[in-house]
């Protein structure tokens, strides 16, 4: 199964004075905690840069903790520690209570954003109704500062695989980017927008009152919405010779992957299509052996995906008796674990009892595959095994993974208590 690093905050408050404000000592030492967490137990922090110049790093964000600070401000500089990894699967939360108490202040920015062609997109607003305000218009600046300035600031805060930017400029927009802003510049109560319409060159300045983030729901929403087949699973006919089909997801849990490959090749092989469009520019990831059944659909070849897939010792020790661990055979090897040889290959199902497809449904035409920045994790490994084995052509942007050297470490939720009781 897929398999990650996911870090969940947990913040407990024990009296009264710490309710809005932590000491500089306990800022420090759960700081140090994580830290220490972080070397033992995730591949990632020396992966990229070397052990000093994350130390410096480290030590650069440390050196913030020298005075009180709130929960939501040790969270921001928690993220840009977690950034550190260098490893798109690590992820640090807020506990749900603090995100409901923060959602409901009246301190959003009302937009959804898109970032394209190194521009902030406005996409959807879920505020004030303004009639200058238009899908597709240019954010120039916020609050009189560049845009280029806010994205450099909001980042850090976005760990992403290696040194890869695509999955950033992916994951800056939606939702996000309106979290991220709260997060770094703070509380504001309107905000004032330079906007440029598309195909206008004039400049406009708009003040735009703040909302709470519960208002981000699509009944709120002031644009027209427009869908796309890659978000969904879609299979169409585009003429006699072309058939699209879009896998958005190797997560789906009502979906059965089997079923549907095992549908749609049998459609594409009876139409007898002769270019075939696969789509998972919107592929985030997933179980691990869908990606790898998708492929035998569209190769005879056994692809060696992995050179190893390894995880560290306390890790190991955490989960080697798991029957999922068993059954893959991770073993401790000079001081790393390793997983079992036969499940570095694509025709690797994981638990998932799939069979090798019937030799006539297996597509030998022409191939073409859509692939973005959110092109990820399982997404991304599909991407990898089309490059490995020369199957098919790429159109889009580099995949959000770098599979050169992608980090592949145990499925560990750390459950991290800030301001342990004591």
């Amino acid at each position: 199964m897929r398999i990650f690093l996911l870090v969940i905050c947990i913040l407990f408050i024990t009296n009264g004075v710490a309710q809005n404000s932590i000491k500089p000592s306990e800022l420090k030492e759960d700081f140090e905690y994580l830290i220490g967490e972080l070397k033992s137990q995730h591949q990632g922090l020396y992966q990229y840069l070397s052990e000093n110049q994350t130390n410096r790093k480290i030590d650069s964000i440390q050196s913030t903790l020298e005075t009180r600070q709130t929960k939501v401000e040790f969270y921001e500089k928690l993220r840009y520690l977690i950034g550190l990894t260098n490893e798109g699967h690590t992820a640090i939360e807020l506990p749900k209570w603090t995100m409901i108490k923060l959602g409901l202040s009246k301190s959003f920015l009302p937009l959804s954003v898109k970032f394209c062609d190194e521009n902030l997109i406005i996409a959807q607003n879920y505020g004030k109704d303004f009639e200058e305000l238009k899908r597709g218009a240019k954010i120039i600046a916020i609050n009189n500062k560049k845009v280029d300035e806010v994205l450099q600031s909001l980042f850090p805060l976005i760990p992403t695989d290696g040194f890869n930017t695509t999955s950033k400029k992916e994951w800056i927009g939606g939702l996000n980017f309106s979290l991220l802003y709260r997060l770094v510049c703070g509380k504001e109560k309107n905000f004032e927008l330079q906007i440029q319409n598309f195909g206008n060159e004039k400049v406009q300045t708009i003040d735009i009152p703040a909302v709470r983030f519960t208002k981000f729901k699509t009944k709120n929403a002031k644009l027209p919405a427009r869908g796309f087949d890659f978000n969904s699973f879609t299979f169409e006919q585009i003429n006699d010779s072309i058939a699209y089909v879009s896998i958005p997801s190797f997560g789906k849990d009502n979906l059965d992957y089997e079923k549907f490959y095992q549908e749609n090749f049998k459609k594409i092989d009876s139409l007898n299509i002769k270019h075939l469009i696969i789509d998972v520019q919107a592929n985030g990831g997933g179980t691990e052996g869908n990606e790898n059944l998708l492929f035998s659909y569209l190769s005879n070849k056994v692809v060696k995906k992995y050179k190893q897939v390894t995880m560290c010792p306390k890790s190991y020790q955490n989960n080697k008796t798991k029957q999922g661990y068993i059954n893959d055979q991770w073993t401790l090897q000079n001081n790393i674990a390793k997983r079992g040889e036969f499940t570095l290959y694509s025709d690797y199902y994981s638990d998932l009892g799939y069979k090798n497809p019937q030799n006539n449904l297996i597509y030998h035409g022409k191939l073409y595959v859509l692939i973005s920045g959110k092109t990820f994790s399982g997404g991304a490994e599909f991407a990898s095994l089309i490059k490995m084995s020369d199957r098919g052509i790429f159109i889009g942007e580099e995949t959000g993974v770098l599979m050169r050297e992608m980090l592949v470490d145990t499925r560990n939720i750390l459950h991290y208590q800030i301001q342990k009781l004591r």
